[in-house]
């Protein structure tokens, strides 16, 4: 532990202390707002963060690497290519709600996403928003959302990113992007595929073969590819019509774990198509509409044994409208209206087609009274065929103290209806479960400088009705069960600091959460929810080099209702390193070659009982741009 402490403060001190020479000029990168394309608007009072391309190629492995390092949200996962799923300010993974370009794609069986089956990397940015959201996005939006988005370029440009890396258990991620445009059209492509053996040692030295070696992740292979393609054409100044579309396919093979990994046989496909047709229209400078229709479909197939043909399955299929309306008489009142009407049918091998349809109606306004204080009022009246649906309220405001100081604030109600599972699988099915519903509030404050972003908040989050499956009676059967209410807690904070001096460039970035998770009954710790979640990334760049330092520190964490420490997960500290240089020339564009050395202390530690992650481990990658 100090060995890393050490290290970690080295590194820090020894580049800030460039920070001490003259001739000082600053650069600041936007956090939320990418000036190139377009401005993603933050809600008002809410913390939001943005993770784009150049955090991507540092963590390319999978989504989940890249907000574990990167947001303030703690997951759950089973290793690289196993199921991962998130605990966001501590609640649980069905109350994080995940968004294709605003639309809803949690599966519907589970009510969570498994983001280790999800392609991060040809999505051109990533919003992760803490708290509730159930206003504006519906079911699900409690712990906060995390947004994958794809942006329209109607500025002249043609552009080519390839990256590609290959490393340690024969390891590959890829990806491209290629767009071009005008001022009237805008197209984009962009494909990733990787792969690993997944075969790392488990470098826990309790548990080791017959033959005193240290055992193996056996049957961890996965496979992956993805592509996305959207295209929009600008009519006139007034109407702008835009189609997006992405495919996935994953094959995975899941270990058994400790303390037996080759008993391992089981294997998962995962088949993902979202397809969203978009036409904007502007009546004039005061009235503007938007008109969304999606379609998406999902399937998973499951095969007890990977060279076995019988498989169990789920599936679904969603069809998404979505009308705004927004009036802006003035810069100071401006006024919304929604309708969005979706209607889902699933099935899997235990459940037979299941209708859902909903309806929902949201009211907003924007309200600036005076110079510095900036209001938002939302409501939301959703319609379900199956549930009676609590109204969402969400009311957020930002008082500007100075040109640089900023108190944020927001209270909001939110919501999650009972899932497919939870309702409907044979026996343990519950159609008596109410709908999750949460009071929640926080408030904080963000300050911007030329050189720093900070942003802090305190947030408190009362569950009621919570979901839970628990032992049924004597049997072995686990029934899902509308329990006592849930209470979390805590204190959430990023911070970036960037500055230039001369061909000296520093970067410091940083989240921290605190949280209280607590069952209010038993005033015991929900399971998964650590208290103290820390990552951060220290960048030093020189010309045409540039070195990284990345760290996570997660708490001691419970892995059941009861908070028995002998199942509890250690302490996590983990660091990574790397370089780069780009080959360029002043004549000639090339491209920048990069190695990663992750967990370069060979740490022991684990995200889930009885799956250690890999030791020390490498990856060389070459990127380039032009």
């Amino acid at each position: 532990m100090k060995k890393q402490l050490l290290f970690t403060v080295f590194f820090i001190v020894a580049f800030c202390s460039f920070a001490q020479n003259d001739s000082i000029s600053n650069i600041l990168e936007e956090v939320i707002v990418d000036g190139k394309r377009k401005v993603i608007k933050e809600r008002v009072g809410s913390k939001s963060i943005k993770i784009d391309e150049k955090h991507i190629v540092k963590n390319p492995i999978n989504l989940t690497n890249l907000l574990r390092y990167n947001s303030p949200i703690a997951f759950r996962d089973y290793g690289n290519g196993g199921v991962s799923t998130a605990r966001f300010r501590g609640t649980s993974a069905s109350n994080t709600l995940v968004l294709w370009n605003g639309i809803p794609i949690n599966a519907i069986g589970s009510g969570q996403t498994d983001f280790n089956a999800l392609s991060a990397s040809i999505s051109d940015n990533i919003i992760v928003q803490s708290g509730g959201n159930s206003a504006e996005f519906g079911s699900g939006a409690i712990g906060g959302t995390v947004q994958l988005n794809d942006e329209i370029n109607f500025k002249k440009h043609n552009k080519f990113h390839l990256f590609s890396s290959y490393g340690s258990f024969n390891t590959t991620s890829n990806f491209f992007k290629s767009s071009f445009g005008d001022k009237k059209w805008s197209v984009k492509l962009a494909s990733t595929i990787n792969y690993s053996d997944n075969d790392y040692i488990f470098i826990d030295n309790r548990y080791k073969d017959q033959n005193e070696n240290l055992l193996k992740n056996e049957n961890g292979t996965y496979k992956n590819y993805g592509v996305n393609f959207n295209v929009a054409h600008k009519f006139s100044s007034k109407s702008t019509l835009a189609f997006y579309t992405t495919g996935y396919y994953g094959n995975r093979l899941f270990s058994d774990g400790l303390p037996n990994p080759s008993a391992g046989s089981e294997r998962n496909e995962d088949f993902n198509q979202r397809n969203l047709l978009q036409w904007k229209y502007n009546y004039s400078s005061q009235f503007k509409q938007l008109i969304n229709i999606a379609y998406l479909t999902q399937e998973y197939r499951y095969y007890d044994n990977k060279s076995a043909s019988d498989y169990s399955f789920g599936k679904s299929k969603t069809t998404h409208l979505n009308y705004s309306l927004t009036y802006k008489p003035t810069n100071i009142i401006s006024f919304n209206y929604k309708t969005i009407f979706e209607n889902i049918e699933g099935t899997n091998s235990e459940i037979t087609t299941k209708k859902r349809n909903s309806v929902s109606f949201i009211g907003s306004v924007k309200y600036k009274p005076f110079e510095k204080l900036l209001t938002n009022l939302q409501v939301r009246k959703e319609l379900n065929s199956d549930f009676k649906v609590p109204v969402s309220v969400f009311l957020g405001s930002e008082y500007k103290v100075s040109s640089k100081f900023t108190i944020l604030s927001n209270f909001s109600t939110n919501y999650r209806v009972p899932t497919y599972n939870e309702s409907y699988w044979p026996i343990v099915g519950n159609l008596n479960l109410l709908p999750e519903n949460s009071l929640q509030g926080e408030i904080g404050i963000s300050y911007k400088n030329k050189n720093l972003v900070l942003k802090s908040t305190a947030f408190y989050i009362h569950t009621n009705d919570k979901i839970l499956w628990l032992p049924a009676g004597n049997s072995n059967s686990w029934v899902p069960k509308n329990v006592s209410d849930v209470i979390n807690k805590g204190v959430e904070s990023f911070i970036s600091y960037q500055k230039k001096i001369g061909e000296h460039i520093i970067n410091i970035s940083s989240n921290y959460t605190f949280t209280k998770a607590t069952n209010k009954e038993t005033t015991k710790i929900l399971p998964y929810a650590p208290s103290h979640l820390l990552n951060y990334t220290v960048n030093y760049k020189y010309k045409k080099a540039s070195i990284f330092l990345q760290g996570l520190y997660q708490g001691k964490t419970y892995t059941n209702e009861t908070n028995l420490n002998f199942y509890s997960l250690k302490p996590v500290n983990v660091q990574n390193i790397g370089m780069t240089y780009n080959l360029s020339t002043k004549k000639t564009k090339l491209p920048t070659i990069g190695l990663t050395v992750n967990n370069i202390f060979n740490k022991v530690y684990y995200f889930s009982n009885l799956r250690p992650m890999p030791g020390a481990n490498f990856n060389i990658n070459i990127n380039y741009k032009f």
